[in-house]
């Protein structure tokens, strides 16, 4: 394994010592992608989480014929987590927005082996996506409050 395959402690993986790193990253795939390139579609299947180590992915979904960005994601951010703890479609398209990007990919199947063999490590790994998602949550929470203050607040203003 040389230095471009060694999953450095960010994001999600921040409090894994450097053995399970080394370990789990036998378990995925390190890749590059090129601009423009889809590691998620919206409403397809997909089984499988990427670490961002370098470049940026744009994570947008489509609704009503409209396409709106949710998030850029930078180095230690993860994309396709949900569809590791939840095997469903992909709930929103990931796409790659720099030049290129340097990616650490799982599959799900390879992730439930991982935790299997190493149980403490795998609590600690699944702790660490929970909090990633219950940020989500709470950001997309408060951005529907600021939304509904928006609107209630245009209502008050109408004349009658």
């Amino acid at each position: 394994m040389n230095e471009k395959d060694l999953l450095p402690p960010i994001g999600f993986l921040a409090d894994l010592d450097s053995g399970a790193l080394a370990r789990l990253a036998c378990a995925g795939l390190f890749v590059t992608r090129p601009r423009g390139a889809l590691l998620a579609v919206q409403g397809r299947p997909h089984h499988a989480m990427a670490l961002v180590l370098s470049g940026q992915v744009s994570v947008s979904v489509h609704a009503h014929g409209d396409r709106v960005e949710l998030a850029t994601l930078k180095r230690g951010d993860v994309v396709g987590e949900m569809s590791i703890i939840d095997p469903r479609v992909a709930s929103a398209t990931a796409r790659v927005t720099d030049e290129s990007a340097h990616l650490w990919i799982i599959e799900r199947d390879a992730f439930d082996e991982f935790i299997q063999h190493e149980p403490h490590n795998g609590l600690t790994l699944l702790k660490a996506l929970g909090k990633v998602l219950c940020k989500r949550v709470r950001c997309d929470s408060e951005l529907m409050l600021r939304k509904a203050e928006e609107m209630r607040s245009h209502f008050l203003d109408m004349d009658y």
